[in-house]
């Protein structure tokens, strides 16, 4: 009887160690989750912060000028850009593609979005200083710079309060090549407002005497190339276009549409398990099982509109393609960045780069596999 009594006794006992292991394993967890949570919340907070901080140093610094809003009112956009020194690069733009005329008119009505000469400057030679665009001598070059000009050109005047909270988009001046190169996307949170993702608005509402001028700190360049035609062309994302053609979903992404699409890399594929953690395992696969598994994963990797890091909001659910109910990301938004986790993901998968716009949506590279 003492020796069932022991036996017992030891099992409850194990029992009891057990549980409280389990409970102390969940703890371990919530809490690890949760000071995750706290770390990214922070990381968008400072985002946040850096973006209002360039704002209000950018008036104090644009209001330092000394230009009388009154008085520049009474200048056309050209007249404005003239006036101001920090858009000699655009001027030199302007004249080098012959839309001076068009910009001086006096019934354009028009809005500008305007880069900086420091928004040049990020740009590849010759178009990064109003030496080199003045130089520029090669019909093609001044054709692209011409509708990378009216790609910030908007044919009636919108006022920063009339754009709409969220996210939107506008039809701008640039002639149509592809399916929609002539559309610029808006990510008005927070109150900030971004330009296809990475284009801060530093000065909204300069009035013209033939429009408005919003100030922006990065060139507008319209997209090129579809989805498909960006994962095929970028080596690291081999295992993505492996898994897209094995699924038949690569079809998907080389005609009109719009998406986003939470890229994996080759490396955040790698740390599958087999057969799903690189091309040449992928390609072959002959279950139809993982197949349709893999299919879904690729699906819950896309959503059906367009998301910009700055659209990611806090901690917001986001809808994807992937079979209901298992088929929501959560998001937080980053300015170059961002984060986004899957429902079965411990941690969040970082956003870099982020924001490539394509025709028919915007890839953001992630460093981990979605799982639903």
């Amino acid at each position: 009887m003492k020796h069932v009594f022991s036996k017992g006794a030891l099992l409850l006992a194990m029992s009891a160690l057990f549980l409280s292991s389990c409970k102390k394993e969940i703890a371990t967890e919530t809490s690890a989750t949760q000071d995750e949570q706290s770390i990214r919340k922070a990381d968008a907070d400072r985002a946040v912060a850096a973006r209002n901080a360039s704002v209000a140093e950018f008036e104090q610094a644009f209001n330092a000028m000394g230009a009388d809003a009154t008085a520049r009112a009474q200048k056309n956009i050209v007249q404005i850009a003239q006036s101001l020194p920090i858009f000699k690069s655009l001027v030199a733009a302007v004249v080098k593609t012959g839309l001076a005329s068009t910009l001086s008119s006096a019934s354009l009505n028009a809005t500008v979005f305007a880069p900086t000469d420091a928004a040049f400057a990020k740009l590849p030679a010759p178009f990064n200083n109003q030496q080199n665009i003045s130089a520029i001598s090669d019909a093609t070059q001044i054709d692209a710079l011409r509708n990378i000009l009216l790609y910030h050109v908007l044919g009636t005047e919108v006022r920063r309060n009339q754009i709409a909270a969220g996210r939107s988009f506008a039809s701008t001046l640039k002639p149509a090549v592809i399916s929609n190169d002539n559309r610029v996307y808006f990510s008005n949170t927070l109150g900030l407002l971004l330009i296809n993702g990475n284009s801060l608005v530093l000065l909204p509402n300069v009035d013209a005497s033939n429009g408005i001028i919003h100030v922006i700190d990065d060139v507008l360049l319209p997209p090129s190339r579809n989805i498909a035609e960006i994962a095929i062309g970028n080596p690291a994302f081999s295992t993505l276009v492996a898994a897209l053609v094995k699924t038949n979903l690569a079809g998907v992404f080389t005609g009109a549409g719009d998406f986003t699409v939470f890229a994996p890399t080759n490396t955040a594929f790698a740390s599958l398990p087999a057969p799903f953690n690189n091309a040449t395992n992928i390609n072959a696969i002959a279950s139809q099982g993982q197949i349709d598994a893999l299919a879904n994963i690729l699906k819950y990797h896309v959503t059906g509109s367009r998301y910009f890091a700055w659209d990611l909001g806090f901690f917001s659910s986001i809808t994807t393609i992937a079979a209901a109910p298992s088929n929501k990301l959560t998001g937080i938004l980053g300015f170059d960045g961002g984060y986004v986790k899957g429902n079965a993901n411990p941690s969040f998968s970082r956003i870099t780069p982020a924001n490539i716009l394509a025709t028919n949506g915007v890839v953001q590279v992630i460093d981990r596999v979605l799982l639903p």
